[in-house]
């Protein structure tokens, strides 16, 4: 009789209590485990032959099941099996050996589909919520151990194994040439790391590793299981930050898999009660900033090096040119080569930075200021990568200077000391000409607007005011909106602001009279006299490195003037809006500027319906503005609960209540809707005035036996399909008339001619047959 009873929850079993005995010796010696072991293992084969004889199937399910297993197809076979285990795994070991052997097999399809459907039961009822123990790890040396303990205790112990060699097969698949088999191979580590404690660290080992796949959709599918796992198991954060960290710091690894790494770090959710995992991050993230970093810098050395190296060279070539020159041609060859080989080694080492590394910064920007407001950094340790940031602004593409100064603005909120630094790069970086044409343009001024909002020196935010506007006549009217408004948002918070509108220059020149100059040379000393020392001084100046010193307090918004008739509508009414002082309201979505929106209005095109959101990581943009800012949509989605400009509800409107990049629409629909039923008015005119010309027209028409020839218009026009529309009618009736009416006589000539010539030719036959029904006497 088994000792056992078949069941899937073998787990769940309730096992005798054992007594702990101080006088008995618990550890015990390795020949008694052994011993031990061999007897266990001794009854579970027992066990198992006990059940089989007694067959847990009866004779029509275990014929069925070995007709499956002879001539069934690879699914069913796999699916038999799979139940097989799952009804009882204590009494499966040889269904066990065979799913195993199976996953061995050179044909992928049959080795992933058992693969898997291992996966399942492990992860459903064949492995315990906790890790399994071997079998010399039992308590062997207790009083009150009997066959019960030591089989199950056995099967334990024979499953722990079996489960690594199933971790190992899913290891040799995930390094398969074929993508989707690496790819179902990733599936399968996160299902077995996410449900099952066990093997948990071989498991975040493959995960992690698959982040430097040869394959894009295999590396981003392992960052995104990796999210996934962060999501289900938050404690597991320092362990899988860590695992990730080896990979990335390794000396070879490759650089698409330090990206997959970082972008997967930065994608980690944080909360206040995890400043350790924030630095851990933090120090990443800067480590791996000197990496790349050095990697540039040695590249700059190396071409330093082979720049002397070379003017060096060219100065022995220049001494060797001319013995060549006396040795003949063939020393002159030899030289050429010694050149062209030189020059390929120069273009070999390139000052540009690649790509992939630009993507890697700014992955690892996003980074640090996700992290760095969680975490809790030693001052030293901050400031020892400020410069590194400082210098990432100046090189590079715009979105990575733009996440550079973000951080170090973060930064600067906490260390005063940096703020005079940061304000005076942002105040350089207005005037670069890669915001021109950078698609960050809304990134940009939401940080500038942060920027300029958090500064307490007033000097220095009127500057950036008075740039601002200067700046804003360079850009396309998206943009300008979008300075407007955050201009009026600074208006509002700082009132100080308004001066800059409403108060004049200060003109304290004094009048000054001298002498004429006795000769032209004197002229210069004459002007240096009479130029107030004051307006040297004070005078702005927007050449000026530190913002403070521009003395643009001292100055007018001049530059904002013109914007009030500018030709893009939004703009003269936000500009107009900045003088009167009223608040700029409604949605600051730049989107809703551009040439894109318009013309999408204006084809009547129907609004997208708003995407949600891509993937399961809660760190990505948020929907709408922030802080007062402004955002930048991709596609009408604002008008999704507005009304069409060609409704009838738009042009009824009153033309007070149609924003102002609406107007044209509301007045060409209006004129156009007013105007139809004029038109409509004058078409049934016309047609009774005709309707009743024909009426009168009837009695002479019936009494000649002819038709008119309105009529016979009539008649053509009402036998073309689908008949011709008024407007025609009425814009082409006089012209095709006289044509027709011209026709007509050429017509009526030709058979007066015709009738001359029968007159003529005839005989008096004919003529009898033509004048005989007009006798009245007959």
């Amino acid at each position: 009789m088994a000792l056992f009873e078949p069941t899937s929850q073998w787990h769940e079993i309730e096992l005798p209590d054992l007594t702990f005995d101080k006088n008995l010796d618990k550890d015990l010696s390795i020949e008694k485990i052994a011993e031990k072991k061999s007897y266990a293992k001794s009854l579970l084969k027992q066990e198992n032959e006990k059940v089989d004889m007694t067959s847990r199937l009866s004779t029509s399910d275990r014929n069925f099941v070995s007709n499956i297993m002879t001539s069934g197809t690879l699914s069913d076979r796999v699916s038999a099996l799979t139940l097989l285990i799952q009804e009882s795994p204590l009494h499966s070991l040889k269904t066990l050996d065979t799913m195993l052997t199976m996953t061995k097999k050179k044909g992928r399809q049959e080795a992933v589909m058992a693969l898997q459907s291992l996966k399942d039961l492990f992860a459903g009822s064949v492995l315990p919520d906790r890790k399994l123990i071997y079998f010399a790890d039992r308590p062997l040396g207790c009083s009150g151990v009997d066959d019960r303990h030591l089989l199950l205790w056995y099967f334990e112990d024979h499953l722990k194994k079996f489960y690594f060699q199933v971790v190992q097969q899913i290891e040799a698949l995930s390094h398969d040439p074929l993508v989707h088999v690496r790819d179902n191979m990733v599936r399968c580590i996160h299902d077995l790391l996410s449900s099952k404690p066990e093997q948990e660290q071989n498991l975040l080992k493959l995960l992690v590793n698959k982040l430097g796949d040869s394959e894009n959709k295999v590396a981003s599918r392992a960052s995104q299981m990796l999210v996934d796992l962060l999501i289900a198991h938050p404690g597991m954060k320092m362990i899988v930050v860590r695992e990730i960290e080896q990979l990335l710091l390794r000396p070879n690894t490759p650089e698409r898999a330090q990206y997959y790494s970082l972008i997967t770090l930065n994608q980690t959710i944080l909360t206040a009660k995890e400043s350790d995992v924030a630095n851990k991050l933090i120090e990443i993230y800067f480590v791996s900033f000197r990496r790349i970093l050095k990697l540039t810098e040695e590249e700059e050395e190396k071409q330093l090096n082979s720049d002397d190296e070379e003017q060096e060279k060219e100065g022995k070539d220049k001494k060797k040119s001319k013995k060549q020159q006396q040795k003949g041609k063939k020393g002159g060859k030899k030289g050429k080569k010694g050149n062209q080989k030189k020059s390929s080694d120069n273009n070999d080492t390139g000052l540009d930075v690649d790509e992939l590394q630009v993507k890697m910064v700014g992955a690892i920007l996003t980074g640090v200021n996700r992290a760095f407001h969680f975490a809790k950094m030693a001052d030293e340790t901050v400031e020892k990568h400020l410069e590194i940031l400082f210098k990432i602004t100046h090189a590079g593409k715009f979105y990575t200077a733009v996440q550079a100064l973000s951080l170090i603005f973060t930064i600067s909120l906490a260390k005063q000391t940096v703020s005079d630094r940061f304000y005076r790069t942002l105040y350089e970086s207005m005037l670069d000409n890669r915001l021109l044409i950078t698609s960050k343009q809304t990134q940009y001024l939401n940080l500038l607007f942060k920027a300029v909002r958090a500064d307490a020196d007033m000097r220095r935010v009127k500057a950036f005011v008075k740039r601002m506007i200067q700046i804003a006549s360079h850009h396309q009217p998206p943009f300008i909106c979008g300075l407007l408004y955050l201009l009026n948002q600074l208006l509002i918070s700082k009132p100080a602001l308004r001066t800059m509108l409403t108060t004049p220059e200060e003109d304290e020149e004094e009048e000054h009279f001298v002498d004429a100059p006795s000769s032209d040379e004197d002229e210069e000393d004459t002007e240096k006299k009479n130029t107030p020392k004051k307006n040297q001084t004070t005078l702005y100046d927007g050449r000026k490195r530190d913002p403070r010193f521009s003395n643009a307090e001292t100055s007018c918004l001049w530059e904002l003037i013109p914007f009030r008739k500018h030709y893009h509508p939004t703009v003269a009414f936000y500009a107009e809006q900045l003088f009167t002082g009223e608040k700029i309201e409604g949605e600051p979505d730049m989107h809703n500027n551009t040439l894109i929106h318009f013309l999408d209005r204006f084809v009547y095109r129907n609004p997208k319906k708003k995407t949600g959101t891509r993937g399961k990581s809660i760190m990505q943009p948020l929907a709408g503005r922030q802080d007062g800012g402004i955002m930048m949509t991709r596609g009408n989605v604002d008008e999704i609960n507005t009304t069409l400009v060609n409704s009838v509800e738009f042009w009824r409107k009153k033309i007070e209540q149609v924003p102002v990049d609406e107007i044209f629409f509301h007045k060409y629909f209006k004129q156009k809707r007013e105007g139809e039923p004029m038109e409509e008015e004058l078409n049934r005119s016309q047609k009774r005035s005709k309707l009743e010309q024909d009426e009168e027209e009837g009695a002479l028409s019936d009494h000649d036996g002819g038709m008119d020839e309105d009529e016979v218009w009539r008649a053509m026009t009402s036998s073309i399909p689908g008949g011709l529309d008024d407007d025609d009618i009425d814009e082409d009736e006089d012209d095709f008339d006289d044509e027709m009416r011209q026709l007509l006589l050429d017509e009526d000539d030709d058979l007066n001619d015709d009738s001359e010539d029968n007159d003529n030719d005839s005989d008096m036959g004919s003529v009898e047959m033509i004048e005989a029904p007009l006798s009245d006497s007959e």
